[in-house]
This record gives structure tokens, C-alpha cells and sequence, in this order.
């Protein structure tokens, strides 16, 4: 896992091919993004712009993925993201999905970061993450994803 801010977001795009690419993206247009599926590269690299509602650190579970990095971009509200490294991982409720790259977990974080707007979280295949976390819990807020494959 990356967190920083957009101001030191240069340094992240050399560790792998595609991140140059997508921060670069991401930094010039986040603001301006619609809701819905923006693509850089398709199949490749995309955002999936939100307004998710924000939950309670307690309601949220662990998601994994093994074919994308995830950056995440809060754009209107503070979010927290817990983190456990995979190889903490137990109680699997979801097995893994190939189609949607993605299985949950109910074990606990080990723990939580704050994104502020400005932010963003790069969690690659190995960083468990439980996203969409706030103290406003019920609120909607707009948030941007950005997906990387990372064959």
C-alpha cells in the first residue's frame, strides 16, 4: 500500500509500467470526472467514479483482488480504508470471483488510514483493504477507484 498526496503523486509512477500512465490521468481530471466508467486504456487502466454511501468502520469487510491495483481518490469527504496484508487473511465470507476480481473477508484490519480530498491510497493484490469507511456513516460521498491491471 502508497498513501500520499496528489503534490508528491510523481514518485508512485515508477513502480509499475501502468502507474505513470494512470496517475498522470488522475491528477489532471479527478475533478472533472462524471459518475460512471471513465477509461484511460481499456481493459487496461479505467475509474469507476462513485458516490458511494459511507459506512461504519464495524459494518465494513476486507476486500481482496489479484488482477488490479486499486487507487483509491476520495473527492468531497474525508474517508478511512482499513488494511491487513493477505497473509493475515482468515474467515473468508465470499470466495474469490474471477469474473469480478474480488473475494471478502470478515477478519478485522490491522488498521485504518485516512484519505483526505487531495489523497489517494494505491492498494496493489497483496494490500486486503476495506474501503468506503467515514464518521459520517449513511452519507453519500463522491469517490473515484482507478483501476490498473497489472499483467
Amino acid at each position: 500500500m502508497i498513501v500520499g498526496n496528489f503534490n508528491d503523486i510523481a514518485a508512485v509512477s515508477r513502480i509499475h509500467p501502468r502507474l505513470q500512465a494512470a496517475v498522470n490521468w488522475i491528477k489532471d481530471c479527478y475533478l472533472q470526472l462524471p459518475l460512471g466508467k471513465a477509461t484511460l486504456q481499456e481493459g487496461l487502466i479505467w475509474a469507476n467514479v462513485e458516490n458511494p454511501i459511507m459506512k461504519a468502520a464495524s459494518e465494513q469487510i476486507l476486500e481482496v483482488h489479484r488482477r488490479f491495483i486499486d487507487i483509491h481518490v476520495p473527492v468531497d469527504r474525508t474517508e478511512q480504508i482499513g488494511y491487513l496484508p493477505t497473509c493475515m487473511l482468515r474467515d473468508c465470507t465470499v470466495p474469490y470471483d474471477e469474473a469480478r476480481d474480488i473475494a471478502f473477508y470478515s477478519c478485522p484490519p490491522l488498521c485504518h488510514i485516512t484519505l483526505r480530498p487531495g489523497d489517494f491510497a494505491v492498494m496493489f493484490p497483496h494490500d486486503a483493504h476495506a474501503p468506503l469507511i467515514g464518521d459520517q456513516a449513511g452519507v453519500p460521498f463522491r469517490k473515484i477507484c482507478v483501476k490498473i491491471a497489472v499483467w
